[in-house]
C-alpha cells in the first residue's frame, strides 16, 4: 500500500478490549493522527485526511482501561468487514479475547480484508489465539516470549525485537513500541522524511527500527545490582573503542576475572564479551542510521579491530550485513 496514491483516507482500527493498556491503544492512533496533521498542514493530502483511526470492540461504547481511564469505542468489531490496517492492542485483559471463539473466528477471517493485520505487546497472544501467527517469526512484551511461542505452532519468537513483520502480519514488543511500528508503516506508506518529522512532532527521542533491541544500552545498564556492576557499564557506554577484555574491566573494580565474569554473568545475564558486541553493535547500528561515516571509520569509533570484524558480528546480531542496513535506514543525503 502506497498512501500518497491512494486519494482517499486510510482508515485504521484499533481493537480495544476491558482491561487493556490505553497506551498500546492511543499511542499508534496518535502516530497516525498526527501523520495524518502534519501531511494536511504541509500541502500533501489538501483534500482528504491521510489517515483516519477509530477504536473498535465488543461494543460500542466506553472500554474500561487496566489503568482505571475509560476509552470510548466507535463501533463494534463485529461491524467492521473491512479496514485498512486492523491493530490489536495489549494489556493485562488480553485472555478475555484471546478466549472468545466468536472474536478469533473474526480475526482470521481479517487478513483478506486489510491492507495490514498486527498487534501491539501482549495484543500478540491474541493473534497466537487465531493462529494467525503459526510459522511466523513475532515479538511480544519481554516478560511474555515464553507464553507466547507456546501459544501456537512453530511460533519464532523474538524478544530482542522491537518489532517484526513476517508474511504480511505485524507484531510489536511492549506498550511504546506500538508508536515504532505505527511510524515504520508511516515510512512505509510515504517516506522516511515524512516519519521523522512526526517523530519530531511527538518529541520522540529517535525512529527507532525494528531491529533495535528492546532494552536500551543505559537501560540494560540498570539491570545489575551492584553499583560496581552499574557504574562500570555506564564506563564501558563511553569507552566503546577502548580495550574491553575481561582482565581490564575486572581490574577497573578491583576484583579477580574470574569472580568479576561470574558476577557480571550473574548481574547482567550474558558474559563480558558477549555484553561488550552487543553494546558495540547497537552503537553501530546508531551511527549507521544517524551519519554517512565510512564503515570502516565506525567500525573504529565501536572497538571494533576492523571493519570484518564488525560485519561479521553485526550480521551476526542484526541478521543483516552492515552495508544493506545502511541502505534500509541511513539519513537522506546531507544529514551526518
Amino acid at each position: 500500500m502506497t498512501a500518497r496514491h491512494a486519494g482517499k483516507a486510510h482508515m485504521v482500527s484499533m481493537l480495544a478490549y476491558a482491561d487493556c493498556q490505553i497506551l498500546d491503544v492511543t499511542g499508534p492512533l496518535e502516530v497516525f493522527a498526527r501523520t495524518a496533521r502534519w501531511l494536511a498542514d504541509h500541502g500533501h493530502t489538501p483534500a482528504y485526511p491521510a489517515y483516519t483511526v477509530e477504536i473498535i470492540a465488543d461494543q460500542a461504547g466506553p472500554v474500561p482501561c487496566s489503568n482505571g481511564l475509560e476509552l470510548v469505542a466507535g463501533r463494534r468489531w463485529r461491524d467492521v468487514d473491512r479496514t485498512g490496517t486492523l491493530l490489536v492492542a495489549g494489556g493485562i485483559g488480553q485472555d478475555g479475547p484471546a478466549g472468545d471463539s466468536e472474536l478469533l473466528a473474526w480475526l482470521r477471517a481479517m487478513p483478506g480484508r486489510c491492507e495490514r493485520l498486527g498487534s501491539v505487546c501482549t495484543g500478540a497472544l491474541i493473534l497466537a489465539a487465531a493462529g494467525l501467527l503459526d510459522h511466523r517469526q513475532a515479538t511480544t512484551h519481554w516478560a511474555y516470549g515464553e507464553r507466547l511461542a507456546a501459544a501456537g505452532r512453530d511460533i519464532r519468537v523474538d524478544t530482542d525485537a522491537l518489532f517484526i513483520a513476517d508474511q504480511g502480519i505485524y507484531t510489536s514488543a511492549g506498550v511504546t513500541a506500538g508508536m515504532d511500528l505505527a511510524l515504520a508503516m508511516v515510512e512505509t506508506d510515504w517516506n522516511r522524511e515524512v516519519a521523522l518529522a512526526v517523530a519530531r512532532e511527538l518529541v520522540m527521542y529517535v525512529k527507532r527500527s525494528g531491529g533495535q533491541a528492546q532494552f536500551s544500552r543505559p537501560l540494560r545498564a540498570q539491570q545489575a545490582d551492584s553499583d560496581r556492576l552499574r557504574e562500570l557499564q555506564l564506563w564501558m557506554f563511553e569507552h566503546l573503542n577502548s580495550e574491553l577484555g575481561v582482565e581490564r574491566l575486572a581490574g577497573r573494580i578491583a576484583m579477580s576475572p574470574r569472580n568479576f565474569s561470574r558476577r557480571f554473568r550473574k548481574e547482567v545475564g550474558v558474559s563480558p564479551a558477549h555484553y561488550v558486541e552487543e553494546i558495540r553493535v547497537e552503537a553501530a547500528r546508531d551511527r549507521l542510521e544517524a551519519t554517512h561515516l565510512p564503515i570502516g571509520r565506525i567500525a573504529e569509533l565501536c572497538g571494533f579491530s576492523s571493519a570484518e570484524t564488525m560485519r561479521r558480528a553485526f550480521t551476526r546480531r542484526m541478521g543483516i550485513a552492515p552495508t544493506e542496513y545502511r541502505k534500509r535506514f541511513a539519513p537522506p543525503p546531507g544529514g551526518g
